[in-house]
């Protein structure tokens, strides 16, 4: 940092203020202390700093599973917003184990990352006591723990499964069925409940539509369709939980020469990017994956800004997609 001082003519705070991006400073000296930086290749010594500051300028990304297309998409998003304020992000995936969910959170604390955001394991509470232990705040997004009351990001998932069912009881359907995601994450709950109302509401007993729980991939979608057409009569409509399960369910149809939409409506929730490419395109509820992410990240820095929080668990409202899976019955 001497070095830059004396090279651009100006104080060693004066290079410190640029390099740690602090306001006050005109363009031309910015400019001019920038381009020393560059020339001498210099390089902050940013635990020496840290030290100082008590920041790292690092937020921990915990995931219950990256390779979900889902997931993944939060997760490049939550990088982006998070890049966007000067924050390197640091991924953790646990495979949706809560001991590994356990031993990530530990190892975030001791790196002194500033912030945590997090999609727990199997949607259960994780040890968060560990990062309020360390001061570090959290931020909760896409599956919100059971009795989880603080700051977090999630779908209106009871609107979602309400959608879907009045849409396709709205095409004349009276068979209808579900396939579910694990019960013991709220969000599948939430979606099976919000679709058993909409029928309710309609005077069809939603205790006669076949639940299905799989696991949120398009093999236990494909599995819980073989299942269900094994039923007769089969359903006329389906409602899967997520759009992977709802792309194994359709697989599962066409395999028992069946057509989609004119023997079986399906209707998917997500609206990831390949659901516009099945044959036909998929209906889905639409889950704004990379706004939901983006959100959870400036949650996060608002609390690390000290800003007072209006809306600490904010709730984004399903849209409904219509595309080519579905149709009225005749």
């Amino acid at each position: 940092m001497k070095d830059v001082a004396q090279l651009t003519g100006v104080s060693i705070q004066t290079v410190s203020a640029v390099v740690n991006n602090k306001p006050g400073i005109t363009s031309e000296t910015r400019a001019r202390v920038l381009a020393a930086v560059e020339q001498l290749h210099y390089q902050p010594y940013s635990v020496a700093r840290s030290l100082r500051t008590r920041q790292t300028r690092s937020i921990a990304l915990v995931v219950s599973n990256i390779a979900s297309v889902a997931i993944a998409t939060m997760a490049s998003a939550a990088e982006a917003q998070a890049h966007a304020f000067g924050y390197s992000l640091i991924l953790y995936n646990t495979h949706n184990d809560s001991e590994r969910e356990t031993s990530y959170f530990n190892t975030a604390a001791q790196q002194w990352v500033d912030g945590v955001v997090f999609i727990p394991a199997m949607g259960r509470l994780g040890r968060l006591d560990i990062l309020q232990a360390a001061g570090i705040p959290s931020v909760a997004i896409d599956r919100i723990p059971d009795d989880y009351e603080g700051p977090a990001v999630m779908l209106d998932n009871l609107k979602a499964g309400h959608l879907a069912g009045e849409h396709l009881l709205d095409l004349g359907h009276q068979r209808l069925a579900h396939i579910g995601g694990p019960m013991e994450i709220r969000l599948a709950r939430e979606r099976r409940a919000g679709f058993q109302q909409a029928l309710e509401a309609r005077g069809v007993d939603s205790n006669a539509c076949v639940v299905s729980d799989g696991g949120f991939t398009c093999q236990s979608g494909y599995l819980a369709m073989q299942q269900l057409l094994a039923h007769q009569p089969h359903p006329t409509a389906v409602f899967a939980a997520n759009d992977l399960m709802a792309i194994g369910a359709m697989r599962a149809v066409d395999e028992a020469g069946l057509r989609i939409p004119c023997d079986i409506s399906i209707v998917g929730v997500d609206d990831i990017e390949v659901a516009a490419f099945q044959t036909p395109p998929l209906t889905t509820i639409c889950q704004p994956l990379a706004q939901l992410a983006t959100l959870g990240v400036q949650l996060l820095l608002d609390i690390l800004a000290g800003k007072e929080l209006v809306q600490p668990q904010i709730v984004i409202e399903p849209t409904l997609v219509v595309r080519q899976s579905t149709a009225k019955q005749d």
